[in-house]
């Protein structure tokens, strides 16, 4: 027989085995069944712990053998061997739910001595999100009291474009760019506190801009520039689930509060041009590093949510919306930027950053079963 045909016949034979076995297993498990239906308690664990250990149960059939273990060892008073066998249990389903109309008393007694929550959960989220600047205080290069600055498209009144009166020229000042997005992502560890409230912190990194078109005195002469910002921040956040523990419900909405610690890592203008008479262009400008920008700041949040549950885990979509509290400019340096304030006829007015941000998320469940001590 050539080598090849050997080979196939020998993993032939091999699958056979196993197949064989793993119906072995199951005949075991549901002879273990009828005995403890019958009485015969003393026998049991030898008939199905080897297929245990060889893993050669289905995740139902691996369920079913380490309950019926627990209960033998309950009703054949091995105290210590009932516990290990119920951790062994949650291990394996770490929900798993009694029936009444099935499960003894006894059952019941020995799991409300133990743990069988998550001790906690981990969040993987990512989204995008929208900038909106709110101007504390106008400044620029040009009458206020004439022209106004358009940020992501809008101007101080909302309007995406603006007629001066009194202008020869009668045409309109528009908008030339629109909203600024960006993306973020965080990890965030979830502490249940109690009906239904939850705990959350974990570092986020959120990457964002937003735009701004400025007019200096006629529709032609205009600088538009785009401003990024990367941050490091630490959000802490109290969560309300409604139906938080319904096991059986699959959508669970929710709300939540907090806030969170904000670093710049880095500030920059992307794009940063004037049209019009001698035109001009900035390709790059480290704002951190002309000390154009704070990099400290703190902000508060709220949103809303949703879960759905997918085994012990969830999946989530989230809405939130954040509200920067300090001035993200430096004033004191604010014209001391001569590419900005003399090439591109600019400089920022005081203001602080909100964001409105549409998330994608995962949530893990972290279990550790253990003996509850009074």
């Amino acid at each position: 027989m050539k080598p090849t045909y050997l080979a196939i016949l020998i993993a032939a034979l091999m699958m056979a085995s196993i197949t064989t076995y793993g119906q072995s297993c199951t005949q075991r498990l549901n002879d273990a069944e009828d005995d403890y239906e019958a009485g015969r308690l003393s026998a049991i664990p030898d008939k199905i712990e080897r297929c245990l250990e060889s893993e050669q149960f289905s995740k139902e059939e691996a369920v079913r053998a380490r309950r019926l273990l627990t209960l033998v060892y309950i009703f054949t008073d091995q105290e210590a061997k009932a516990e290990g066998a119920l951790i062994n249990l949650l291990k394996e389903d770490p929900e798993h739910r009694l029936n009444p109309q099935v499960d003894p008393a006894e059952l019941f007694f020995l799991y409300d001595q133990f743990r069988t929550a998550p001790i906690f959960r981990i969040a993987f989220r990512a989204g995008i999100n929208s900038s909106s600047p709110n101007i504390i205080e106008r400044y620029g290069t040009f009458n206020l009291h004439t022209h106004s600055n358009f940020h992501n498209g809008k101007d101080r009144e909302g309007n995406d474009s603006y007629v001066v009166e009194g202008d020869s020229s009668s045409n309109d000042y528009n908008s030339l760019s629109g909203l600024g997005f960006g993306f973020q992502g965080e990890i965030l560890f979830e502490s249940h506190l109690g009906k239904g409230v939850e705990l959350g912190i974990g570092p986020q990194l959120r990457l964002s801009q937003y735009n701004t078109d400025s007019y200096v005195n006629q529709p032609d002469l205009n600088s538009s520039l785009t401003n990024q910002q990367l941050n490091i921040r630490l959000p802490v956040l109290f969560r309300y689930t409604l139906n938080y523990d319904n096991r059986d419900q699959k959508w669970l909405p929710y709300v939540f509060l907090g806030g969170a610690f904000d670093y710049l890592l880095t500030a920059k203008y992307t794009e940063a041009n004037r049209a019009g008479g001698t035109a001009y262009s900035i390709s790059s400008s480290d704002l951190i590093a002309s000390n154009q920008v704070n990099q400290y700041n703190y902000s508060f949040f709220g949103g809303v949510g949703t879960k759905m549950r997918v085994g012990t885990h969830f999946l989530t979509f989230e809405l939130r919306y954040d509200m920067s509290q300090l001035n993200y400019i430096n004033g004191e340096n604010r014209y001391q930027n001569d590419e900005s304030t003399f090439d591109l006829a600019f400089v920022e007015p005081d203001l602080s950053l909100n964001f409105l941000s549409v998330t994608l998320g995962y949530t893990l469940s972290v279990y550790q079963p253990k003996k509850l001590t009074k």
